[in-house]
């Protein structure tokens, strides 16, 4: 039954559709190892110098290199973002004075994320599906200084994990949320936050994000954020990761991150090591290690996670297959050992205009 599921997905994708008359109106991810949903943030054409990364809120999206085509997902994407576009525009424009028009060679407001559809059985849970999805919204009235962001997830960090792995001790943090990002300067290290999420709590965050070069090949991202909740109150986060770039197949990241939660007076923290290799333009391989634990009622682990990721794009720049062979080991089940698959499909979209 599973293989017929297969073969009948896959016709549907490559089913051509009478073809309509169109401009293409998307800009996408160029190749598999391009796109931020990896732990590793890696840029478009692969990593350039080791301080080449991004935060993961600040990737831009870039053109296409795939000639336009009419089938069913192509037309389906394009209709998604001209709508979300058309709706950005409708918001932009009522902080867009008469004198302040879009002219031409003007910054117009548009939209762009992701959506990621995954099944992720696993030992026992074979029904565990997941729903991903990430929006950003930028706004040129307001000089491209503020943006509003919609993510079915606050923790950005945890992007690349399970959902079996999100939910431990994580303190209700795998919640849809809506914030309003302002930044002093569009490049500025700062920025800062107020929005609504984690079981409708309203919240305000500011962050302070930043990256260090020791050489082409050694680099430190570095990060460290204070924010309110209305009823979980106080929380800080902090976070460094070290980065080394091999070769231009080659690159591997440590990264070490702290929450504090003054709810429960604890820390929350996770150390996790990812590898890429870029195989090719659309494949990409990241074998990656995470452990995780708290500092009450001391400093003890509560999950340990290994997994071997497979990246595929080569349907289209903007459409990614992943499957993901996974072992989990948790507290809450006495660490039995939980093996599991990750099959994943993530579609990008957005326009730069």
């Amino acid at each position: 039954m599973l293989c017929l599921t297969v073969v009948y997905c896959h016709m549907l994708l490559t089913a051509p559709l009478v073809p309509v008359p169109r401009t293409p109106a998307v800009n996408t991810p160029v190749n598999a190892t391009s796109v931020q949903s990896t732990a590793l943030n890696i840029q478009h054409g692969g990593h350039e110098s080791a301080i080449s990364q991004k935060p993961a809120d600040d990737t831009a999206l870039s053109p296409s290199s795939l000639p336009p085509t009419n089938a069913w997902f192509d037309i389906w994407q394009r209709s998604f973002t001209d709508t979300m576009d058309f709706t950005v525009k409708q918001l932009d424009g009522l902080f867009e004075s008469d004198d302040n028009s879009y002219g031409q060679g003007q910054k117009q407001a548009r939209a762009e994320g992701r959506i990621q559809l995954a099944w992720e059985p696993r030992s026992g849970m074979l029904s565990d599906t997941d729903l991903r999805f990430r929006v950003r919204v930028r706004l040129p009235a307001l000089q491209e200084r503020v943006d509003l962001l919609l993510s079915d997830n606050e923790d950005e960090n945890q992007d690349n994990t399970v959902r079996a792995a999100r939910n431990v001790n994580a303190n209700d943090r795998d919640r849809t949320t809506i914030a309003l990002r302002f930044r002093p300067e569009q490049d500025s290290h700062y920025s800062y936050r107020i929005g609504a999420g984690r079981r409708d709590q309203l919240y305000a965050k500011t962050r302070y994000r930043d990256a260090l070069a020791f050489s082409n090949q050694w680099a430190m991202l570095y990060d460290a954020e204070l924010y309110y909740y209305t009823r979980d109150r106080l929380g800080a986060e902090a976070g460094v990761a070290f980065q080394y770039e091999i070769n231009k197949k080659h690159l591997v990241r440590q990264n070490n991150r702290f929450y504090f939660r003054d709810d429960t007076n604890d820390w929350l923290w996770r150390h996790e090591v990812h590898h890429l290799f870029s195989v090719d333009q659309h494949n990409a391989i990241i074998p990656h290690f995470l452990v995780e634990g708290l500092s009450q009622p001391n400093y003890r682990v509560e999950e340990v996670y290994t997994g071997f990721r497979w990246r595929n794009n080569t349907l289209r720049d903007w459409l990614f297959f992943e499957v993901e062979p996974f072992v989990l080991w948790l507290r809450n089940e006495d660490f039995k050992t939980s093996y599991g698959v990750a099959l994943r499909v993530e579609a990008y979209y957005g326009k730069d205009t």
